[in-house]
């Protein structure tokens, strides 16, 4: 058996296992605002009046503020002056002021109303009624046209110079919040290993992963978590059946999860039980595992 798998169990390594958080800070208001300065003083270099943060990355990376995608518009609106202007279906405005950690006014729109003509408002009121406006990139087309429809005036532009120049270079507390998550992912891959036995299937494993990541302190359940077994390792992002181990299989793990927002993603595969000569050979050519963003 190779060193490091099997040997153990579920319930030993989740016993043996404490939270990992304690080794980073979740990102604060002080460092939001500090990038949003830093976008604002982009934004007036490059003559940007305004830019458009769709629920998206960008929107966390900003501001904190965590949405999930659905068809009616929830974003904000950021002026080169530094103003942050959030906007939201009225029916979500309350929850919305919970997440706030950095203040600004809501517009908020019925669902009777056009939401874009109410961001088209919201920029004329602050004297922008056409020029450039930077768009996040993750914007949705429908977005997009209805803008060009409502707004002719505006030249729509990517955001991507302003957002991909502040998110490029990590902060400190940005690559501790990076390393954490893969050392969380990395605890629990070596658990894993370990926790292999003849017989097990990987839907058992997959189970013990979301554990895992929770005991040594993940925010959430895997983002991914795929666990294959045998045949099914050449099929690198997984097959829609479960798989039994047996002695000889390849076994492929890849898994990552959240820590603030920053996800690990970690992939390892070996050999359970005795490796043939081919997988030998196999096993010398060196693997990558990819930090998260």
């Amino acid at each position: 058996m190779a060193i490091g798998v099997g040997g153990s169990t579920p319930e030993a390594e989740l016993a043996a296992m404490s939270s990992m958080r304690c080794n980073a800070q979740a990102i604060g208001a002080g460092e939001r605002r500090a990038r949003l300065a830093r976008a604002c003083a982009l934004m007036r270099e490059q003559g940007l009046p305004a830019l458009w943060l769709d629920v998206s990355t960008s929107l966390t990376y900003f501001t904190g503020i965590r949405l999930n995608r659905s068809e009616r518009l929830h974003g904000a609106v950021l002026l080169a002056d530094g103003e942050l202007v959030y906007v939201s279906p009225a029916f979500e405005v309350e929850k919305l002021r919970t997440m706030l950690t950095i203040d600004g006014p809501v517009a908020a729109w019925e669902e009777h109303e056009d939401p874009i003509a109410l961001l088209v408002e919201t920029l004329a009121a602050r004297g922008i009624t056409g020029g450039p406006l930077a768009l996040d990139e993750a914007t949705p087309f429908v977005t997009v046209d209805r803008l060009r429809r409502i707004g002719p005036a505006f030249d729509l532009v990517s955001a991507g110079p302003i957002t991909t120049a502040c998110r490029l270079h990590k902060s400190p507390a940005e690559l501790a919040l990076m390393q954490t998550a893969m050392s969380i992912t990395l605890a629990a891959q070596q658990a894993a290993a370990r926790i292999l036995r003849e017989g097990i299937t990987t839907t058992e494993v997959q189970h013990f992963l979301v554990a895992a990541h929770q005991h040594l302190g993940a925010e959430g359940p895997p983002a991914f978590n795929i666990v294959l077994f045998g045949e099914a390792t050449a099929y690198p992002h997984g097959v829609p059946y479960p798989q039994t181990l047996k002695p000889g299989d390849m076994v492929l793990v890849d898994v990552g999860a959240p820590v603030d927002g920053y996800v690990s993603d970690l992939t390892r595969t070996y050999v359970f039980g005795e490796p043939t000569a081919r997988q030998r050979v196999w096993g010398r050519v060196p693997s990558r595992g990819v930090a998260g963003r």
